[in-house]
């Protein structure tokens, strides 16, 4: 393993908590996959600490996610009463083709927040599982 000063290996294993993955993590620092696994064995009470760090991060861009979600939701409502209104009164000067298109956004995003939330319901199960499993080994 080349010689790597501690801040630096600070840096690494911090980056493979978050990124879990240490293909990516060699690519970051230019080194290799077995130096980072390496590092992250090593220096195991780090990584743990790093890792905690990483689902208390996760935890909070779901919070803020979850906070933000009814502005999505009314400003979705806003879009669909104008197309809504624009339908009622269509005139030469609409373009139904970017009535479809708007449509068409509207319902790509809706799913996409579906499939957000269906992710955002596993994550949580993980980060509960894990959660339970660091009490567990403090409790040990």
């Amino acid at each position: 393993m080349a010689k790597i000063d501690d801040r630096k290996k600070k840096e690494i294993i911090a980056y493979y908590a978050e990124s879990q993955n240490y293909r990516e993590t060699a690519r970051r620092f230019s080194i290799s996959p077995n130096t980072v696994k390496s590092l992250v064995n090593k220096n195991e009470q780090i990584a743990q600490i790093c890792t905690q760090k990483s689902i208390e991060n996760t935890k909070s861009v779901l919070q803020e996610m979850e906070e933000r979600k009814q502005t999505k939701i009314k400003l979705l409502d806003k879009i669909l009463e104008a197309m809504d209104k624009k339908l009622d009164d269509i005139d030469m000067f609409t373009n139904i083709k970017d009535l479809a298109t708007a449509y068409g956004i509207i319902m790509d995003k809706e799913i996409k927040l579906k499939e957000i939330d269906n992710k955002n319901k596993d994550s949580q199960d993980v980060l509960d599982r894990l959660d339970k499993l660091l009490e567990e080994q403090r409790n040990a």
